[in-house]
C-alpha cells in the first residue's frame, strides 16, 4: 500500500507521542509516590517531605503538556458533537479543517508567548520560591514544547481534513483516508 506524506507524518508523530506519553505517565507516577509518601510520613511520623508541594507543581506541567498532543491524536479531549455527528463527507471535513486550523492558530500563539517566557526564565535562571528552590525554566520550556507538538498534531489533522475535503470533490488521492463518516 502506497503511503502518503500524511501517513508517514502520522506514523512518526505517533511514535513521538508514545515516548512523550511515557514521560507524562512517569511524572504522574512520581507525583503519586511523592504525595503518598509525604502524607504517610506527615501523619504517621510527623515528618513531611520537604519540597513535595513545589516538586508536584512542577511535575504536573510535565504530566499535562507532554500528553496534550497524544490526547488530541486519540480524540481524547472533550468534544461536543451535536452538529458534527450528523454530518458526513465534505461538510464534516470542512468543520474539522476549520477546528484544526483554529486550534493551530490558538496553540501557535500559546507557543509563541510561552516560548518568550521560557527563554527569559532560562536566561535569568529562574527558581521557585519555597523551602527547596526548584528550577522553573524546564517546566516553562515544556509548556512551549507541548504546545508546539500540539500544533504539529493540529497541522496533521488540518492536512487530513483538507485532503478529505478536496478529495471528496473528484475522488480521493491515492492513500488519503477520508474523514470519519457518520453512521
Amino acid at each position: 500500500m502506497d503511503k502518503t506524506a500524511l501517513d508517514r507524518a502520522e506514523a512518526a508523530l505517533g511514535a513521538c507521542w508514545g515516548v512523550l506519553g511515557m514521560g507524562g505517565n512517569l511524572a504522574l507516577l512520581l507525583i503519586m509516590f511523592g504525595v503518598s509518601a509525604d502524607a504517610i510520613l506527615r501523619y504517621a511520623l510527623n515528618r513531611p517531605i520537604t519540597g513535595t508541594l513545589e516538586g508536584v507543581e512542577l511535575l504536573l506541567v510535565f504530566a499535562v503538556f507532554l500528553s496534550l498532543a497524544r490526547t488530541q491524536a486519540e480524540h481524547g479531549h472533550i468534544a461536543v458533537g451535536i452538529l458534527t455527528e450528523r454530518l458526513a463527507g465534505r461538510p464534516r471535513a470542512a468543520i474539522e479543517a476549520l477546528t484544526a486550523l483554529l486550534g493551530l492558530l490558538l496553540f501557535g500563539a500559546v507557543s509563541w508567548a510561552t516560548g518568550a517566557m521560557a527563554l527569559r526564565s532560562w536566561r535569568m535562571g529562574e527558581y521557585s520560591a519555597g523551602l527547596i528552590a526548584f528550577p522553573i525554566y524546564p517546566s516553562r520550556t515544556l509548556v512551549t514544547l507541548g504546545s508546539l507538538l500540539l500544533c504539529l498534531q493540529f497541522l496533521l489533522e488540518f492536512g487530513r481534513a483538507l485532503a478529505a475535503l478536496l478529495g471528496a470533490a473528484g475522488g480521493a488521492p491515492a492513500g488519503v483516508r477520508h474523514v470519519e463518516e457518520a453512521p
